[in-house]
């Protein structure tokens, strides 16, 4: 790994996105570099207007653009921020900002970087919504990049592997053992391989093709099998807190159309849930 870009923003999974993105460097010798920026299309949308609604209407434009002036304002910090909280930790990195087509431009950006690190509700919009944002979403299906999508915490134990033996789960397994996300070869306790089935024998199976790919790269893991009732998603949080996992590494999976192949039920409820950082690769 030579680069990683990562979002800027003031929420608090943003801020656990940068405390991570620096870490990553620190333990790869990547290069590390900011964006944040503002979308300013909440204030041109075209809102349903009842009749004699004019001056309610007016009155919500001038509080968006109030809204536009104060995200301005703290925007207008955020680099400066960024650049002093990385040299107290002895890193140094740029950090620009976007006011127009924020979408497109960071989508040029990922293409000259190894990897994504942003906060699940990193949106730049005026008024942030729940859960994963869509843009979050957008640089998943349209980045052709890993990406590491950070809830508001992590802990400090191994990497968590989900790991069902689909291609989107080898394929994450792959790219982050590549980029060095486990550590130096050799680390004890480095990674924590979870595999569920139906069939004990058969989650038993899948986690030893897990286990060995990962002993070829040098990575420690213990492999855990099992047979869950009830959805994944709670299953793997349980685990992860258990467990103190610093990551997820996961696949994206689903069968009904483009939308659920990156975001079915399972991988939904853990980027809108899960505390801990999540790695993903499409």
């Amino acid at each position: 790994m030579r680069s990683i870009l990562v979002t800027v923003d003031d929420t608090p999974s943003s801020v656990a996105a940068r405390t991570l993105a620096a870490a990553l460097a620190r333990q790869t010798g990547a290069s590390l570099r900011g964006m944040t920026g503002i979308e300013l299309s909440d204030i041109d949308r075209v809102e349903a207007v009842p009749l004699g609604g004019a001056e309610l209407a007016y009155h919500r434009l001038r509080h968006r653009q109030q809204q536009a002036a104060e995200r301005r304002a703290r925007v207008a910090g955020l680099p400066t921020a960024f650049q002093r909280s990385l040299a107290e930790q002895g890193l140094e990195a740029p950090c620009s900002v976007i006011e127009t087509d924020v979408r497109g431009a960071l989508l040029c950006e990922i293409q000259t970087c190894d990897l994504v690190v942003t906060g699940r509700d990193t949106e730049f919009h005026l008024e942030p919504g729940d859960g994963v944002a869509p843009l979050v979403e957008h640089l998943i299906a349209r980045g052709g990049r890993p990406v590491v999508v950070t809830g508001p915490a992590a802990g400090t134990g191994p990497a968590m592997v989900a790991y069902d033996g689909s291609a989107p789960a080898a394929k994450a397994l792959q790219m982050a053992v590549l980029l060095g996300l486990f550590g130096a070869p050799g680390r004890s306790g480095a990674a924590h391989v979870v595999s569920i089935h139906r069939d004990r024998a058969e989650a038993s199976a899948v986690a030893a093709r897990a286990g060995a790919f990962l002993a070829l790269h040098g990575v420690e893991a213990k492999l855990e099998p099992g047979a869950a009732a009830g959805d994944p998603a709670d299953f793997l949080m349980r685990r992860a807190a258990e467990l103190g996992a610093r990551l997820l590494v996961m696949g994206a999976f689903g069968h009904r159309g483009f939308r659920e192949i990156l975001f079915g039920s399972c991988t939904r409820r853990l980027f809108d849930a899960a505390p801990l950082p999540l790695f993903i690769y499409h």
